[in-house]
């Protein structure tokens, strides 16, 4: 389509007409004008829609950073858009977009984090997430995943009747809880009730066995050194939710945590009502939370949360929120009640293998025309067309392999 182009330059202020449109710019020196005023002519020489939407950029800042960063502007309605895709950009997120693009920063972790929440179901994750993040401590990833805290207990290993189990999460009590070195403690099973136990190595050897009924297994940093060789991730940390140790009535097996190994709960037994503070979901938030939330005995998790997976943001001021998946993959340890240094024994590319395996899975339930992605029936409406979920899903696939 040809356009009607005409322009006028007066001193540092242009006016443009663009079919009947009139647009006026006042440059802040004579340098830019006459560039801008170049640009009107070539435009005008080849009256084309790219000549025009290059032109328009040029008087909107917004429209001019999409363009220059492969984003989509609509004119019309000054919404921005992933180049190829029709679910907006939070308004938010555009103008951060625009301050990384002022301040030179790199612009992956921005992007990739609105790749994965334009996959999010809820239209109200969608379009809160961003502005919640940006309103608390929470940081993101270069593949777009935000770090999150998680308040824990260490895992009831006087309830364990598995050896592996016991040994790795005794070790780690007596050297992180009681600044001791395993080497000093022995494991021992009762015989009776076939559970396992530490004493003091110095303690164990001034007793009868056959008397006290139980049986010497080994060294606590021996048996821990050779449960690890088995499997990192089988025999990893056990921890369980802070708020289980509240009631005590909980399945010790369904709400074990360990580190490397991602938590899921099915999205449709989620809460998505973002009116409730407390409700079905997994729960995780910034360092403020979990800082009033934990204590003395807590451990502190630090964890990945895929945008795709956040159920309910709260619209409170609250620096919590519900989850259908996290990524446990580091320590962090507190000083003076504060989060400070992190131990980190799993990589965020464990996470990834994780993704692409769910990925994969939704675009064949796509496919097999079984499924959307899960929601609840608080969920808000998802009324964009299946084809548009499917493309944000695939092209995630390709970015994560490539």
């Amino acid at each position: 389509m040809k356009h009607l182009i005409q322009g006028l330059i007066i001193g540092n202020t242009i006016n443009l007409t663009v079919d009947g449109n009139l647009y006026k710019k006042t440059c802040t020196t004579e340098e830019a004008a006459d560039a801008f005023f170049d640009a009107i002519l070539d435009a005008k020489a080849n009256p084309t829609d790219e000549s025009v939407e290059e032109l328009l950029s040029h008087l909107n800042q917004t429209m001019r950073i999409a363009k220059e960063n492969g984003l989509d502007y609509d004119v019309e309605t000054g919404d921005v858009y992933l180049k190829g895709f029709n679910t907006p950009i939070p308004e938010q997120l555009v103008k951060t977009i625009e301050k990384y693009h002022e301040k030179g920063y790199p612009m992956e972790s921005v992007i990739n984090f609105w790749k994965l929440l334009m996959i999010n179901p809820d239209q109200r994750v969608r379009e809160d997430l961003f502005d919640f993040i940006g309103r608390h401590d929470f940081s993101v990833s270069d593949n777009g995943y935000m770090v999150v805290y998680k308040a824990v207990e260490l895992f009831d290993t006087e309830k364990s009747k598995d050896l592996n189990t016991f040994v790795t999460n005794a070790a780690y009590h007596v050297s992180k809880d009681w600044s001791c070195s395993p080497s000093k403690y022995a494991v021992y099973q009762d015989n009776e009730d076939k559970t396992y136990h530490i004493t003091k190595e110095v303690t164990l050897k001034k007793w009868d066995l056959d008397k006290k009924n139980v049986l010497y297994v080994g060294n606590l940093k021996k048996l821990n050194d050779s449960s690890a060789k088995l499997s990192a991730k089988k025999d990893a940390v056990s921890f369980i939710p802070r708020y289980c140790t509240w009631g005590g009535n909980f399945d010790m097996d369904a709400e074990r945590i360990r580190l490397g190994i991602p938590q899921k709960k099915d999205r449709g037994n989620c809460d998505s009502n973002p009116s409730k503070s407390c409700s079905n979901g997994l729960h995780c938030g910034a360092t403020s939370y979990v800082e009033q939330f934990a204590v003395e005995t807590s451990v502190i998790l630090v964890c990945l949360v895929n945008p795709a997976n956040v159920v309910a943001v709260p619209n409170y001021d609250n620096s919590k929120m519900r989850v259908s998946e996290y990524f446990p993959f580091a320590l962090a340890n507190r000083v003076d009640g504060k989060i400070d240094i992190v131990e980190q024994p799993y990589l965020e590319n464990d996470y990834i293998a994780y993704e692409v395996e769910e990925l994969e899975r939704q675009i064949q339930a796509i496919n097999d025309e079984e499924e959307r992605i899960g929601v609840d029936v608080h969920d808000a409406e998802d009324d964009r067309n299946i084809e548009e979920v499917m493309k944000a899903l695939k092209t995630r696939v390709v970015d994560l392999e490539s």
